[in-house]
C-alpha cells in the first residue's frame, strides 16, 4: 500500500538555529505533503498509474516540484549555492534545478510510491551565478506518526572538484596515448624525410643543367620537404618538452616564430599575423619546449577566438619587447569578440573554457600559468567583451649565450687518425636508403653499412670501426641493444657510437638517451652536419 498523505494541518518543524545556522553540511529541510497530496488528488495509487500520469501531462514534474514547502537550510547549503542568507537560498532553491535535477526528481516520487526511505542520486545543479555543479544527492524519508511520508531531509555534497579531477586524469591518461603515438608517427615520417629531403637537396644544389621547369619544381618540392622537416622537428621537441628541467638561454624571437608555423593551420582561414618584435635580439632563461607550449597555446587561443572566413579583416598581433626592470614581455593580441567578465575571472581554473563542448579542454591556460609562474614570470590576460584579447606573459631577461672562445686540444691517438686521411665508419640502420645515403655522402671515408642490430655486432666483433653511426629504433635489436653489446666486449666500443633518431617515442629510449653521453643526430640530418658530429666523435677537429 502506497503511503500517501492525508490532507491535515502541518505543523511547523521545530527550528534549533543553533545548529542548522552553523551545520558544514549542505542540508534542506523539506515538506513532502504537498507533491503526495496532489498525486493522491489525481487518483494515482501505485507506481504505475503515476507513469501514466507524467506521460499525459508534462507538467506533472514541475506541479509536484511546486508543492514543495521549504521549512530551512543548512550553512553548508547556503555556502553551495553561493546565496547571501538562508532566505535567498530558500527562495531560489527551485530556479537552481537544471533539467537534469529535475528528470531526477521523478526517480524520488517513484521511491516514494515504493515506501524507500532512502534515495541516492547524483545529478547536476546551478549556484546563484548561473555556475553549474556536479552533486550527490542523498534523500531521506521521515515518517510521522501513522507511518506516512511527511518531510525529507536532502543532504547534497558537491562533486564537481572529484569529477574535475576524474576527467583530468582521464584527458591525462588521453594526451599521453596520444603523445606516444604522434611521436610514434613523427618517428616514421623521419626516416623517408631524411633521403627525401636530402635527395632534393642534392638535386637543387647539382651543377648539371635542368630545364627552368624541372628546376622549379625540385626548388618547390625541397621547400615542401623543409617545411615538413621544420614542423616534425617542432612537435617532436613539444611532445617532450617534460622531460628535462635544464634551462637554457632562450632568443624569444625564434621561440615565437616558432610558435606561430605551429599555429599556421589554425591562422591562416582567420586572421592576418602581425609581428612587432623589438629590433634587438632578447633572450630569456627556460626550457625552448616549455616556451614554446605556452606561446603556442595562446597563439592558438587567440586564432581560435576569431570566426574563419575573414582573415583580411582580422589580425593576431604578436609582439615581443624589453620593459623596466631588466624584463621581457610577450603579448599576443586578437581581434575577436572579447572574453565575458564572468569567465574572465577564473580563466587561469583548470576545465574553463570558452571554446564550444569538444573544442577545448580548459587547461591550456592552466598549464601555461605554472610554466610561467615556475620561470618566475607573470601572465595575466586583459578583455572587454566587443574589443579583443591580449595575453601578456613577462619574464626575467637573461644575457646573451657565449660561444667559446678556444677549441680543446686533440688527442694524439686523433691525431694519428686524422693522419691515415680516412676514418672507418659503421652505419647501422634498417633503411637501406638511409645507409646507402650516407655510404655516398661520405665517399672519402670507409664505410660499411648493416640493416640490423645483429649485423652490426657481428661486423663489430671483425673490425675496429673509428666511429659507428646507429639507428636508435631498430625492430629486433635496437639501438640501445646494439650499445650495451659494445660495451661488454674485451675492447669496449660503445663511447664510439652516435645515435641517429627520429624521436625517442618510447620511455625506455627516452630513459636511455638521458643515462648516456654519446653524441647523438636527429633525424632527418644535414649531410654536412653529420659529418661534422662524425668528426666530434672521433675526437678530431673538422679538417676542412
Amino acid at each position: 500500500m502506497v503511503r500517501l498523505i492525508r490532507p491535515s494541518k502541518e505543523p511547523a518543524p521545530e527550528r534549533d538555529e543553533r545548529v542548522w545556522e552553523f551545520l558544514p553540511s549542505a542540508v534542506w529541510d523539506l515538506s513532502f505533503r504537498g507533491p503526495l497530496e496532489w498525486i493522491e488528488e489525481r487518483g494515482c495509487r501505485d507506481a504505475d498509474a503515476f507513469k501514466q500520469l507524467v506521460r499525459n501531462d508534462p507538467d506533472a514534474l514541475g506541479e509536484c516540484l511546486a508543492r514543495i514547502r521549504i521549512h530551512r537550510v543548512s550553512a553548508g547549503a547556503v555556502s553551495l549555492v553561493g546565496a547571501s542568507s538562508e532566505e535567498e537560498c530558500i527562495r531560489r532553491s527551485r530556479e537552481l534545478l537544471t533539467a537534469e535535477s529535475k528528470a531526477d526528481f521523478l526517480r524520488v516520487l517513484m521511491a516514494a510510491f515504493r515506501n524507500e526511505h532512502d534515495v541516492h542520486l547524483e545529478t547536476a545543479i546551478m549556484t546563484c551565478s548561473r555556475e553549474p555543479r556536479d552533486v550527490r544527492v542523498h534523500w531521506r524519508f521521515i515518517e510521522d506518526e501513522s507511518g506516512n511520508f511527511e518531510r525529507a531531509l536532502v543532504s547534497v555534497a558537491d562533486m564537481t572538484a572529484e569529477h574535475e579531477l576524474e576527467q583530468r586524469l582521464m584527458l591525462a591518461e588521453r594526451m599521453s596515448a596520444i603523445g606516444t603515438l604522434t611521436a610514434s608517427i613523427i618517428h616514421e615520417v623521419k626516416n623517408p624525410l631524411t633521403f627525401v629531403w636530402n635527395h632534393l637537396r642534392s638535386l637543387r644544389d647539382s651543377a648539371e643543367p635542368l630545364s627552368p621547369e624541372a628546376s622549379e619544381l625540385i626548388r618547390e618540392a625541397y621547400e615542401g620537404s623543409e617545411r615538413i622537416r621544420i614542423i616534425t622537428n617542432e612537435i617532436n621537441h613539444l611532445s617532450h618538452g617534460g622531460e628535462s628541467v635544464e634551462t637554457e638561454t632562450v632568443k624569444v624571437q625564434e621561440v615565437l616564430d616558432s610558435a606561430i608555423r605551429m599555429a599556421q593551420p589554425e591562422l591562416q582561414h582567420r586572421a592576418t599575423v602581425v609581428r612587432e618584435y623589438e629590433a634587438r635580439n632578447l633572450y630569456i632563461r627556460g626550457q625552448r619546449t616549455r616556451l614554446g607550449q605556452v606561446f603556442l597555446n595562446l597563439i592558438v587561443n587567440a586564432a581560435q577566438a576569431i570566426e574563419p572566413g575573414d582573415g583580411g579583416q582580422n589580425a593576431v598581433t604578436i609582439r615581443a619587447r624589453s620593459t623596466e626592470g631588466d624584463r621581457v614581455c610577450v603579448e599576443v593580441q586578437d581581434t575577436g569578440p572579447g572574453i565575458p567578465s564572468q569567465l574572465l575571472r577564473r580563466i587561469f581554473d583548470p576545465f574553463v573554457t570558452t571554446k564550444p563542448a569538444g573544442r577545448g579542454t580548459g587547461l591550456g591556460l592552466s598549464i601555461c600559468r605554472r610554466i610561467v609562474h615556475s620561470l618566475e614570470g607573470t601572465i595575466e590576460i586583459q578583455s572587454h567583451p566587443g574589443q579583443g584579447t591580449v595575453a601578456r606573459v613577462v619574464l626575467p631577461k637573461a644575457p646573451r649565450a657565449r660561444r667559446p672562445l678556444s677549441v680543446p686540444p686533440t688527442s694524439m691517438s686523433a691525431v694519428r687518425r686524422a693522419a691515415r686521411g680516412k676514418l672507418s665508419l659503421l652505419v647501422v640502420d634498417d633503411e637501406p636508403v638511409i645507409a646507402r645515403l650516407i655510404q655516398k655522402a661520405l665517399l672519402k671515408h670507409d664505410v660499411t653499412t648493416a640493416n640490423d642490430g645483429r649485423e652490426a655486432i657481428a661486423l663489430m666483433g671483425q673490425h675496429a670501426y673509428d666511429v659507428i653511426l646507429c639507428d636508435l629504433i631498430m625492430p629486433e635489436m635496437t639501438g640501445m641493444d646494439v650499445y650495451r653489446a659494445a660495451l661488454q666486449r674485451a675492447t669496449p666500443v660503445h663511447d664510439r657510437i652516435v645515435f641517429m633518431t627520429g624521436g625517442a617515442f618510447t620511455q625506455r629510449a627516452r630513459d636511455f638517451l638521458q643515462s648516456v653521453p654519446n653524441l647523438r643526430i636527429e633525424k632527418p640530418f644535414d649531410l654536412n652536419h653529420l659529418e661534422r658530429t662524425i668528426y666530434e666523435a672521433a675526437d678530431i677537429v673538422d679538417p676542412r
